[in-house]
């Protein structure tokens, strides 16, 4: 019985990351798109914190670029505050 609850709670946490990642990512594209650029890539950062001083537990952070006109820029920003999204662009 104690192992179903272990493989149940593995699902979940796997499910809810993925969940979140995605959401994540839409975000970002909406935030690019709303700048009138079109997103390049976005790279999930695991230890690299870019323009932020320090990461905090439950925060995640990411770093994309994306193209206006013909110049190419970087942008990073942080999930996982409590006043929302800290956009670095």
């Amino acid at each position: 019985m104690s192992g179903i609850i272990i493989v149940l709670i593995v699902v979940f946490a796997v499910a809810a990351f993925f969940i979140q990642s995605e959401s994540h990512e839409s975000s970002i594209k909406s935030k690019v798109e709303s700048l009138g650029g079109t997103l390049s890539s976005i790279e999930r950062t695991m230890f690299n914190n870019g323009p932020f001083f320090i990461k905090g537990k439950g925060k995640s952070i990411y770093r994309f670029e994306y193209n206006i006109g013909n110049e190419t820029k970087e942008g990073w920003v942080r999930f996982g505050s409590l006043f929302g999204p800290d956009w670095r662009v």
